[in-house]
């Protein structure tokens, strides 16, 4: 079977790569060669290019107008006809990131470099932008822990979820990295477990990730005891660490990705507390939140949460906490 090197992307491309093999080339080459594109990016961003191109190539065929190779006008029509139909800035960026990517794979020339389309996205981007809204909400140890002491750990769900809740607090690991685990990615050491990441959000080539977690002080919360307890549980049979129960019986199945949120909101539920603003994000902002507010600095924040852009972390954690300390609202005699 042979595979197309762009196969997320337009069917029949006026200009395939490439057009014609040079010679001693065969087609188990190009499906190597494909296979190796493919490989480029994960599967959900190559479905996420897959159906935003989708979107601007009906859009064009509804007009008449060619999409690949795409004008640079009628690229700025179809930007500001979907913003003004309220359709989210960081949506649009998304659009013009697939735009650019398939004719960048056609080597064709890139109508999102255009003057006219970079003025027009910083105009809806100041028209349209909006800060973020409705952020996860980051707990902290106490939240933690009046989670876990409603949680039933003599069951085999309380056992698992015990193990997720205190795996991403202590790790500040992102979601898809913690479903993402198989049994022999945890590695106990006497000080803790060392994780090993196969691949995450900032190492899309795989070149692996180790993430330290140091035993807890206080039983109820020591995240290296909840995963050996569940590891126990689950038994040795290869694959992903944390598994799905069917019929109350253990599968092999790997959990899903809004799994952790789930879990994580029906926990905290349980415990009292408001989870509305609860997703899986909530362990690992909480992390970088509590440890920044007890003195921990920066830079061991930024290690553990594997930033590369040290003002996200800032901005998005830290800046926050400061503002709140310092604000002159505090002086008002309120």
């Amino acid at each position: 079977m042979t595979t197309s090197p762009l196969y997320l992307l337009p069917r029949n491309p006026p200009a395939p790569l490439p057009a014609a093999l040079p010679n001693g080339l065969t087609s188990d080459d190009a499906d190597r060669i494909a296979e190796a594109i493919a490989a480029a990016r994960t599967e959900s961003t190559r479905k996420i290019y897959a159906y935003t191109w989708g979107q601007w190539a009906r859009w064009c065929a509804g007009r008449g107008l060619a999409s690949l190779p795409g004008d640079p006008a009628a690229l700025c029509a179809y930007l500001t006809e979907r913003a003004e139909a309220g359709i989210a800035v960081v949506s649009l960026d998304g659009a013009c990131t697939a735009i650019r990517h398939v004719h960048r794979m056609h080597d064709l020339p890139d109508p999102v470099a255009s003057e006219t389309v970079r003025q027009v996205r910083l105009g809806l981007r100041r028209t349209y932008g909006t800060a973020p809204r409705q952020l996860a909400r980051p707990l902290s140890t106490d939240d933690i822990r009046q989670i876990l002491d409603h949680l039933d750990r003599t069951t085999p769900p309380g056992i698992r979820d015990a193990a997720i809740i205190l795996l991403g607090y202590a790790s500040a690991m992102r979601r898809s990295e913690i479903i993402g685990l198989d049994l022999p990615d945890v590695r106990e050491e006497p000080d803790g477990v060392l994780v090993t990441i196969r691949k995450s959000k900032t190492d899309q080539e795989g070149h692996g990730q180790i993430v330290a977690i140091a035993r807890g002080k206080n039983p109820t919360t020591d995240p290296v005891a909840a995963m050996a307890a569940w590891r126990k549980l689950r038994g040795h049979q290869p694959g992903p660490l944390f598994t799905r129960f069917y019929r109350s019986q253990i599968s092999l199945e790997a959990l899903a990705g809004e799994s952790v949120s789930r879990i994580l909101r029906r926990r905290a539920k349980e415990a009292g507390l408001d989870a509305e603003r609860i997703t899986a994000h909530s362990l690992r902002a909480g992390h970088a939140t509590t440890a920044a507010l007890g003195g921990v600095p920066l830079a061991r924040i930024a290690a553990q949460t594997r930033h590369k852009d040290l003002s996200v972390l800032v901005n998005r954690y830290i800046r926050p906490l400061e503002a709140l300390a310092t604000t002159s609202s505090r002086n008002l005699g309120l």
